[in-house]
């Protein structure tokens, strides 16, 4: 399995998931990419020349008159504005020439509508943000099931605008779209291309039938807890207990999995450690006296409805289990730690792994996930205090309270799967907690798509492709990040600091990087119905909801202990087609961007140049920059975990990282208890990739405009093109939040938020904004790369 290293933002996406720990084999996982694993709410339209292909003939003279009369609105616009802008000679309109195509006319009025209504009057050296995103705060709000909302939210409503069309209709034997058209596959393959479609239809309909799945209630899961609690004896042994709930995917007291070893990334390595918390999304959470009296009350009233048994002593349960889940927090280490392979890469034999905590029994859990000709005799034990700190814990806790800790964990593992008024207390709490409405329920369609996508999302992939996206995109977007490449090359060149052997290294491993773009072609290759069958052949979809994701559980969990003793297989991608995405993955070193999030406003042929490097571009950058960032610049040119820098080159690092981190430490939001500080160590890998993205991308513009210089946007003649390079950058982070989802952010995720990548990034790091917009400081606050 691939780890996402370092990724983009705050909303997930489908594909394979590595059931592994939060730091273990194969880490430095960003574990949100290119956005942060958004906590959890949720990407955009298409560009206008995607929107003309969804297009059916029949409305397409309705879409021409709108073309038109929106150009003639435009242009009618556009000449006083111009002339008005001409300082230098009033009366007459400036010669700048314009790009009135459908794409630039969409930008245009999008960029238009985004800015803050006083734009013009707003100094861009010091409210920056303000100026790009004033008018996207006014015009977006959010729905009561989101405590956030921003520009890749949007994108990725757009792409599930898609898949719902796609899974509501018939099977698209018509379609000329793409060269993806089932009407260009052989008699064989387009029968089970609809056998296929059928599938992921199949899933998605059991998912839409609620009515059958109320009906059903909490039964199944009660079904789980009562097979959970036969497997439980005493502390003494509890390895019967973590194997039930390993077999299942369901997070427990530590993580367990498969991945690629950081220091030989060809070989698939068994992984445990300790997971970012033990309950909630962050250890923070558990030093809040309001939260977690919130949260025992959920536990409480939970345990009590769904537990037979439990009714009377719930309340003293739920007050043990949170006392039991606080202690882990406490000696859990912090995200950065987590995230720093210096720090969890720990090779241990089994033996002496099993030694740490005799109460877990790894020796056996371990023995019955791998494969039984697999030896193992090394794994990677990240943070071993961990391991001895729970031992201990469990030797020191009635019986009672872990085996009501279990069941807990499954009860939220599994809340997801059915639909029961027993749920609605956790399910208030965590909506709480986000930011959302008490009682917000996600549209069931768009839980069902995202259910789809981790079941069976490749063959969702293969029929999104189909819809969103073309072989000129791809070609763009390859384009685009060789740029990309040859801009950072250049500008490790230009880094005194670096010695020459670390410079030497470095520009190695730049030209060594693996770009994949759009969908995989191997394992599975998404436009061959054949390879999709195999992939997912023996996973059973019916028309049970719950049955579904027990199975999927099951799959996912057997195909990820599968991999040991064969060679990593590095054909394969962390994220499926649809997701609004990227990541950069430190051990195969490679830059992973699917077609989701090359998608409008990030992307799109007949788009300026300014607008696709920006913001695709900036993008690219963000992931290539993971390759050299406070945890990516530890692995060498091959992705193997290796000390390569010398000390002193290491010394002129730290110093530069310092200085984002004392930066970003500086920067504040308005929580949900008050001010709160965003916190520069555990986001620094984000902050330096953000930096060195934009800086890229504005570099690689700048060398494709001499070229071929780009026309101006109508409209938009108060900006330079320079300036407008770095309006496109800004549109991606608009963003609101909640207070709560806010201090969600800030606690839980390694990306800032998203103000602060414009803020920040743009406003106080770029030394090409500082130029554009004529600061008084030209110099950036903070630079590495």
């Amino acid at each position: 399995m691939p780890t996402t290293g370092g990724g983009l933002h705050e909303h997930g996406g489908g594909g394979p998931k590595d059931a592994r720990p939060a730091a273990a084999a194969g880490s430095a996982d960003e574990g949100t990419p290119l956005l942060p694993g958004q906590v959890h709410d949720s990407a955009q339209p298409g560009l206008w020349d995607t929107l003309k292909g969804w297009t059916r003939r029949r409305v397409f003279p309705i879409v021409l008159f709108s073309l038109l009369l929106v150009t003639g609105l435009i242009i009618a616009l556009v000449v006083p504005a111009v002339t008005a802008h001409n300082p230098d000679n009033p009366g007459k309109m400036n010669s700048t020439a314009l790009c009135l195509t459908p794409a630039c006319i969409h930008a245009a009025s999008e960029f238009l509508y985004n800015l803050s209504p006083r734009y013009q009057e707003i100094d861009a050296c010091t409210n920056f943000e303000e100026m790009v995103c004033g008018g996207w705060r006014q015009r977006h709000n959010m729905r009561s099931d989101q405590g956030n909302i921003n520009s890749l939210g949007l994108m990725n409503d757009a792409n599930q605008d898609i898949l719902r069309s796609v899974m509501e209709s018939p099977y698209p034997e018509v379609s000329q779209h793409s060269a993806f058209s089932p009407r260009n596959l052989d008699v064989d393959p387009a029968t089970l291309d609809k056998e296929n479609f059928a599938e992921i239809q199949r899933a998605y309909n059991a998912c839409m039938a609620i009515d059958d799945i109320k009906k059903v209630g909490i039964q199944p899961l009660q079904t789980v807890l009562t097979d959970l609690g036969s497997t439980f004896k005493d502390t003494s042994d509890i390895s019967e207990t973590i194997l039930f709930m390993e077999r299942l995917g369901i997070p427990h007291l530590q993580g367990l999995g498969v991945g690629s070893d950081d220091k030989d990334p060809n070989v698939i390595v068994i992984s445990t450690g300790p997971r970012s918390a033990p309950g909630l999304s962050s250890k923070a959470y558990y030093n809040d006296d309001s939260v977690m009296s919130q949260y025992q009350d959920a536990i409480s009233k939970v345990l009590g409805a769904v537990l037979s048994n439990a009714s009377a002593n719930a309340a003293g349960l739920a007050e043990k289990i949170v006392k039991f889940e606080k202690d882990i927090a406490a000696f859990t280490p912090s995200l950065s730690q987590l995230r720093d392979p210096g720090q969890s890469y720990n090779v241990m034999t089994l033996q002496d792994t099993t030694k740490l905590a005799p109460q877990l029994g790894l020796e056996k859990v371990l023995k019955s996930l791998a494969p039984t000709n697999y030896t193992i005799d090394r794994m990677i034990t990240s943070f071993p205090p961990f391991l001895s700190n729970v031992s201990a814990l469990l030797s020191n806790t009635p019986s009672d309270t872990v085996k009501g800790f279990f069941q807990w964990k499954a009860i939220q593992g599994l809340a997801q799967t059915v639909d029961a008024t027993e749920l609605k207390p956790y399910n208030q709490f965590m909506n709480r907690l986000g930011g959302k409405d008490a009682d917000a329920q996600t549209e069931r369609w768009r839980t069902c798509l995202s259910s789809v996508d981790s079941s069976l999302g490749w063959i969702l992939s293969r029929f999104y492709i189909e819809r969103a996206f073309s072989s000129k995109a791809k070609d763009l977007g390859n384009q685009i990040i060789l740029d990309i490449k040859d801009q950072f090359t250049q500008r490790i060149e230009k880094a005194e600091w670096m010695d020459a052997d670390a410079q030497t290294v470095a520009k190695a491993k730049v030209k060594n990087i693996i770009q994949k773009i759009g969908y995989p072609d191997q394992s599975p290759n998404v436009t061959d119905p054949q390879a999709l069958q195999n992939y997912y052949a023996g996973l059973n979809i019916s028309e049970s909801f719950f049955k579904n994701n027990i199975g999927v559980m099951q799959f996912t969990v057997n195909r990820s202990w599968s991999q040991l003793g064969k060679p990593a297989n590095k054909a394969e991608w962390g994220m499926t087609a649809p997701t609004v995405n990227a990541y950069y993955n430190p051990p195969w070193n490679e830059i992973v961007f699917p077609a989701g999030i090359m998608q409008f406003p990030l992307f799109g042929e007949g788009l300026p140049k300014y607008v696709n490097y920006a913001a695709f571009g900036a993008v690219a950058g963000h992931e290539l920059s993971h390759a050299f960032d406070n945890s990516g610049r530890l692995y060498d040119l091959n992705g193997y975990l290796k000390d390569w820098w010398s000390n002193a080159t290491i010394q002129e690092f730290q110093k530069r990282a310092d200085c984002f981190i004392k930066e970003y430490s500086n920067f504040t939001v308005q929580g949900t208890n008050g001010p709160l500080n965003v916190n520069g160590e555990q986001t620094l890998g984000e902050n330096i990739a953000d930096a060195g993205g934009l800086s890229a991308g504005f570099s690689a513009w700048q060398s494709r405009n001499k070229a071929t210089p780009d026309l101006h946007l109508p409209g938009l003649d108060f900006f330079t093109k320079e300036q407008l390079f770095y309006v496109a950058f800004g549109n991606v982070w608009c963003s609101k939040y909640t207070p709560q989802a806010l201090t969600q952010r800030v606690v839980s995720d390694e990306h800032s938020p998203n103000m602060f990548r414009i803020i920040g990034t743009a406003m106080m790091n770029s030394r090409g904004f500082r130029q554009a917009y004529n600061c008084p400081a030209k110099e950036p606050v903070c630079e590495i790369w």
